[in-house]
């Protein structure tokens, strides 16, 4: 009983852990941040956790309208967050368990430009021929769309959430338009 207490205790332990490495990686941004509204992290005694920044409800009902949340840029910009994720053993094999990300979604938007784009990871969802584990949106939408488009997706690697802070900074934030 002792043993899977302190399982459980690890579990927690190293999720926050996870969440805390988050956290500074978006600390490591404020100079471009604006506002960093509240996350929600989840985490389950077997060790399966949910960060959403700024929430699941506000997440599920993003729209091409949608008010800023989550990370808030200078500009305007700002970025949403979805992880699912597990801290266990990958393989049989493995002689430590890790962070592993079993669903992502990390999606950046621009209200001013009418563009987006969203890095999603959710292995269950679609077609693998059609819908790849790994893919990139990126789109506009005009005057009128109540939706974001869900088409093109683009074949990628798997990212994270620092990658994509670091991306959004470098290609998108321009220090000097703020002043």
């Amino acid at each position: 009983m002792a043993s899977l207490a302190r399982r459980e205790s690890k579990r927690r332990h190293e999720a926050a852990r996870y969440f805390q490495e988050h956290v500074q990686a978006v600390y490591q941004k404020l100079d471009l941040i604006d506002r960093f509204d509240d996350p929600t992290l989840t985490v389950m005694s077997d060790g399966t956790g949910q960060i959403y920044l700024p929430s699941q409800s506000a997440f599920q009902r993003l729209t091409p309208h949608s008010p800023p949340a989550g990370i808030v840029f200078l500009d305007g910009s700002f970025l949403t967050v979805k992880e699912i994720f597990r801290y266990d053993y990958a393989h049989e094999d493995d002689t430590r368990p890790r962070i592993m990300l079993s669903e992502f979604s990390y999606h950046y938007h621009i209200p001013h430009r009418a563009f987006f784009f969203r890095y999603d990871h959710h292995p269950e969802v679609g077609d693998p021929a059609t819908h790849p584990p790994y893919h990139l949106h990126v789109g506009c939408w005009h005057a009128g769309d109540d939706k974001l488009s869900a088409l093109p997706r683009f074949a990628v690697a798997p990212v994270t959430l620092e990658a994509v802070l670091d991306l959004i900074e470098r290609d998108f934030l321009r220090p000097s338009e703020f002043v």
